[in-house]
């Protein structure tokens, strides 16, 4: 991340250090970037054993790092005052998940993550979130479920899907996203997130 993103939440009074934050993202990045390059190597048939064991120490270590940087995200975005709104992402993806977690946290949220729709569920009851932005992809789409259940269970806090393509911020009447408050694509730019989550 080469610049700071705008803050999107009035509310705090708490604002993380850009620089360590920014690094942090960076980090995470890097550790995604590395283990994408040294997945395709091992997913070579024709690739020496060498090499192979090489690429799967690469993977080893840069999963042990990303796990380092996303604990990291989590504890400075925890750091926020009682004042702060927290904010829950579920993602299975690991790319989407630091990408959105760097924003909020950046954003003043206090947060929390989530890699799979039980997960994200058990932590949407628990710790009710002013905010949860869920990837509908979670789980092998299993996720498309926890907008009906959370409303079910009582949670009225603003729910956002991401899905593969999105026509509109809006949610269509027959999407799949039902019970979402608003719907993103997977591509989505900083100011369609800020426009999803309105200010007090």
């Amino acid at each position: 991340m080469s610049a700071d993103p705008p803050a999107m939440n009035p509310t705090s009074s708490l604002r993380l250090p850009a620089p360590r934050l920014d690094r942090c993202v960076h980090d995470a990045r890097n550790a995604l970037a590395a283990i994408s390059a040294a997945t395709e190597v091992l997913e070579r048939a024709d690739s020496p054993e060498p090499v192979l064991h090489k690429a799967g120490a690469v993977v080893a270590r840069q999963a042990r790092e990303l796990a380092e940087r996303l604990g990291e995200l989590t504890t400075h975005a925890l750091q926020g005052t009682a004042q702060s709104e927290r904010a829950l992402v579920v993602s299975d993806d690991m790319h989407l998940l630091a990408r959105l977690a760097g924003l909020l946290s950046h954003a003043g949220y206090r947060l929390d993550l989530a890699v799979s729709t039980i997960a994200g569920y058990e932590t949407l009851l628990r710790e009710q979130p002013d905010l949860a932005v869920i990837d509908l992809r979670t789980s092998a789409g299993e996720a498309r479920s926890l907008a009906r259940l959370a409303r079910g269970a009582g949670f009225d806090g603003r729910l956002i899907a991401i899905e593969d393509s999105a026509a509109t911020r809006g949610l269509p009447p027959t999407s799949n996203a039902a019970g979402f408050d608003a719907v993103l694509a997977r591509s989505f730019e900083l100011t369609l997130l800020r426009a999803a989550i309105p200010s007090d």
